[in-house]
């Protein structure tokens, strides 16, 4: 992937943009991790990224898919994607998700880190259902927010936030063949078990990219090594990956 020039989107906490350079991002490093194991199940397929964001995960997608359309609202984020990415299979509109006019249109559907941010995702669900041709694969990943952050940590773009729990049951209510994994870390580190339990370690996502510090913990706690996790998902798992066949009745 080439280095992308940032010109029209800024990193608000919203939509997150691509590291450059020496930069270290561990929530970025997670978010690319789910979109290459998403790469297994879009080789030759016609692909809609829902949420796409600054676009960096279409363009991985790209390189296995027949096609890919990313779709986000916001425009300068279709500004941003148009002009970091080119494929010839690969094209960005500017659309709300909730109302996607296409139907049985895909073969997959990829949506990462978008369902949190809608009030109704039963609602949004059936639309993913709509787009995809019966057989196809839905894939949705969301944070696993065990306890929801308060003030000043709290994210403020996110009105759905979901556990193990609420994540399945909705889930339950519209798909019948589905299996929800996790994105865990590769490596098991008691160090960092024992801190990302202490208040202030929420205060590290406050750190620049290019930090020393955060440089170092990653050496030292393994922040950007990343798994998927098929069992103790609930316990484990920082993002919940749902990968679902499309049944229509």
């Amino acid at each position: 992937m080439h280095n992308p020039q940032n010109k029209t989107l800024f990193d608000d906490g919203e939509r997150m943009l691509p590291t450059r350079g020496d930069e270290i991002s561990f929530v970025f490093s997670r978010h690319k991790f789910a979109y290459q194991f998403a790469q297994n199940y879009v080789s030759g397929k016609t692909v809609i990224d829902v949420g796409c964001g600054s676009g960096y995960g279409s363009m991985l997608l790209a390189k296995k898919a027949e096609s890919v359309l990313g779709l986000d609202y916001h425009a300068a984020a279709i500004e941003y994607c148009r002009q970091n990415y080119h494929a010839a299979h690969l094209r960005f509109k500017q659309k709300d998700a909730s109302t996607i006019d296409a139907e049985n249109e895909f073969d997959a559907a990829v949506c990462f880190q978008a369902i949190e941010h809608f009030h109704n995702p039963g609602h949004f669900l059936n639309q993913l259902k709509k787009v995809v041709k019966p057989g196809g694969t839905i894939l949705i990943s969301t944070p696993n927010v065990k306890k929801s952050l308060k003030g000043s940590l709290k994210n403020p773009f996110h009105v759905n936030e979901m556990n193990y729990q609420q994540f399945n049951s909705l889930l339950q209510k519209h798909f019948s063949s589905y299996e929800l994994l996790g994105v865990g870390y590769a490596e098991k580190n008691k160090m960092r078990d024992f801190l990302g339990k202490l208040p202030f370690y929420q205060w590290g996502k406050y750190l620049k990219r290019k930090s020393k510090i955060k440089k170092l913990a990653n050496k030292a706690l393994a922040m950007t090594s990343f798994q998927i996790l098929h069992n103790q998902v609930e316990r484990d798992a920082a993002d919940l990956l749902a990968v679902i066949k499309n049944e229509k009745p």
